[in-house]
């Protein structure tokens, strides 16, 4: 009966044993899983949001070079002309780096009106209008400022996102050191059942003698 009882024990452990190698199996899938989110949100930071950042320094900086040059006294109307020209082109190569990335819908919204704008400052150029290329320009800077704005709310919404996921991690490893604990006091469980093993004797026949 005592045999019987071991037995049982011996199984009851094993399933636990098990259940927990299981869990173990699944916790570690999460905290993969986890990791490669986190991965994921860290890049798109880098990519599209970072660097997001840099292309709209460059159009900043391409505007208040052309608002700085055309209230100038000194150039005259062909040489602003030019020097407005080669910036708007030089920001044109920007657009397809900038597309390239991952945009919301607002952001693809502002970046189709800094496009317009854009076209629109190289037709008031071409005219030498220059109140109107004044106002234009005035209209692009908030809209790139706009954009800007969008960079650090995504930003803080990605890295919201990655430290929730690292935080839970941090859980599942937590959880995975208390089935380790688990596993460790079923393994010597399980040790000292089979060193309490009893042997049944089978009595001798008594003597005919």
């Amino acid at each position: 009966m005592r045999d019987i009882n071991t037995i049982n024990s011996k199984t009851k452990a094993a399933a636990v044993l098990i259940l927990v190698t299981i869990l173990l199996l699944i916790s570690n899938y999460f905290i993969g899983l986890n990791s490669k989110k986190t991965n994921e949100n860290m890049k798109a930071i880098y990519n599209d949001r970072l660097m997001v950042s840099h292309y709209i320094f460059q159009y900043t900086n391409a505007i208040h070079q052309i608002k700085t040059h055309i209230i100038e006294a000194n150039p005259s109307g062909f040489e602003k002309q030019n020097f407005v020209s080669k910036r708007l082109e030089n920001t044109n190569t920007i657009d397809k780096k900038y597309l390239a990335t991952i945009l919301t819908a607002e952001e693809k919204k502002q970046f189709k009106n800094f496009q317009n704008q854009c076209v629109a400052m190289q037709v008031a150029n071409q005219k030498k209008d220059w109140k109107e290329l004044t106002q234009l320009i005035e209209q692009s800077l908030e809209t790139l400022e706009i954009l800007a704005q969008i960079q650090i709310d995504e930003g803080k919404t990605a890295f919201t996102t990655a430290n929730a996921l690292h935080n839970g991690n941090k859980i599942f490893a937590q959880f995975e050191i208390a089935l380790f604990i688990i596993l460790a006091c079923l393994s010597a469980y399980l040790l000292v059942l089979k060193k309490m093993k009893i042997k049944i004797k089978i009595p001798e026949a008594p003597s005919m003698n």
